[in-house]
């Protein structure tokens, strides 16, 4: 992603964070949209100078861990935010106390997976702690297990709404780019599948295990309002454990 881009998303970002919630939401929305876009564009770019003879991006593979409490939960995130971008594929292990998550594509395409997750790492950490503060009364006589099960059922639902927003954008931006961009995309993505064909790992699936209850419905609700850009990678260290 160019440094304009990148300093166009962050300023719209900062003077979301100090105004209206309305206002902050429009904000947020069209920061998400440049991200989603820029993918866009560069999908059109590449392939026009591979038709043209020169050189393309490469496809490459980069590794997340994912450890503590929530890790099967940040495991959803990240795949939710693969699929949302719809070029890319990923790749999990989850044995041990450290999930393993790949991302595969081409390189602005990872680039841009890398941001969103980290930043919405950190986003569900603060809209777990601000979601408990008001449920805290509701949960004080059940067991610690079903409490935590309930923050993880949130954390859940955050990732998959905001994987669900992610996508949404991704559609209206097709819609409103120029012809013949859903099919360079399909080819992008279509690349990016041959080369996993080759891999021996399994492709990495959303966990069941939480995520079904009105916990994750509240998670989803606020997934749907993350912000996607990469200021917040700056304010925290999100869920590890």
């Amino acid at each position: 992603m160019s440094d304009k881009k990148i300093e166009l998303i962050s300023q719209l970002l900062n003077k979301a964070e100090s105004t209206t919630p309305e206002e902050a939401e429009a904000l947020t929305e069209h920061a998400e949209r440049l991200m989603v876009k820029y993918a866009i564009d560069q999908a059109v770019i590449d392939e026009r100078r591979s038709k043209q003879g020169g050189a393309s991006e490469e496809i490459i593979e980069v590794r997340i861990e994912f450890t503590g409490a929530y890790r099967g939960e940040m495991l959803n995130l990240a795949a939710n935010v693969v699929y949302g971008l719809g070029v890319l594929r990923c790749m999990q292990n989850t044995r041990g106390k450290s999930f393993s998550f790949w991302i595969i594509g081409f390189e602005s395409d990872v680039e841009q997976a890398k941001v969103l997750i980290t930043s919405l790492q950190v986003q569900s950490a603060v809209a777990v702690r601000a979601w408990w503060k008001g449920q805290k009364d509701i949960y004080t006589h059940r067991t610690s297990y079903d409490q935590e099960k309930a923050r993880r059922s949130f954390v859940h639902g955050f990732g998959t709404g905001a994987g669900a927003r992610i996508s949404a954008s991704r559609q209206q931006a097709v819609q409103e780019a120029s012809s013949g961009t859903e099919l360079v995309l399909v080819s992008r993505e279509a690349k990016v599948q041959t080369y996993l064909a080759g891999k021996t790992t399994r492709v990495a699936r959303q966990r069941k295990a939480t995520g079904r209850d009105s916990a994750a419905t509240s998670g989803y609700a606020a997934g749907q309002k993350a912000n996607t850009g990469d200021k917040a990678m700056t304010q925290g260290r999100g869920i590890s454990a």
